[in-house]
């Protein structure tokens, strides 16, 4: 998760958007979603950038261009104004692709539905609402969070979302 100003600023990322972005969070805070952006991109982020503000919600897939020269494919869900002038994004890896790291760790040890939980609380939902979405009880959510932080050995949620895009558990894609 990052988010940027109103200038497409990076003002914070969380530790799964730096491992994501294989930089530091000081690196990331320096830079602009133009920065990440491929030069012959470039001239769509504006119109990119100005439908997202309008509408409030923006998703789909990005190509960023790393500062080391490599080029990554990402899946991104945005929401504008989630505190005023800043907005959330959340990157993740396409299905089927990850960071080059993730071919020699181990295959899912979360269940499908623990992954699905996963996925929605890496999108900014709360348990009441993933219980409503999933027609279970917000206890039932609980349980399922709780076997993810056991099973990824994470400290906390933010941390189990971190872990989770790392080994590629969870996916934006639905």
């Amino acid at each position: 998760m990052v988010i940027a100003d109103d200038h497409r600023r990076y003002v914070a990322a969380n530790a799964a958007a730096c491992l994501l972005l294989r930089l530091p969070e000081e690196e990331v805070l320096r830079m602009r979603i133009d920065d990440l952006t491929p030069p012959e991109n470039r001239a769509q982020v504006d119109r990119l950038w100005a439908a997202f503000i309008r509408d409030g919600t923006q998703q789909g897939t990005f190509e960023l261009l790393m500062p080391d020269g490599q080029r990554v494919e990402v899946e991104y869900s945005a929401t504008a104004d989630v505190a005023p002038g800043q907005h959330l994004s959340i990157l993740m890896f396409p299905p089927g692709r990850s960071d080059p790291g993730a071919a020699t760790r181990p295959r899912s040890v979360l269940t499908g539905r623990e992954r699905e939980v996963l996925a929605l609380i890496a999108m900014g939902r709360s348990s009441a609402l993933i219980a409503a979405e999933l027609s279970v009880s917000a206890s039932t959510v609980e349980t399922h969070v709780r076997h993810c932080l056991e099973k990824l050995g994470a400290r906390n949620r933010a941390h189990a979302i971190a872990l989770g895009l790392r080994d590629g558990e969870i996916s934006l894609a639905r």
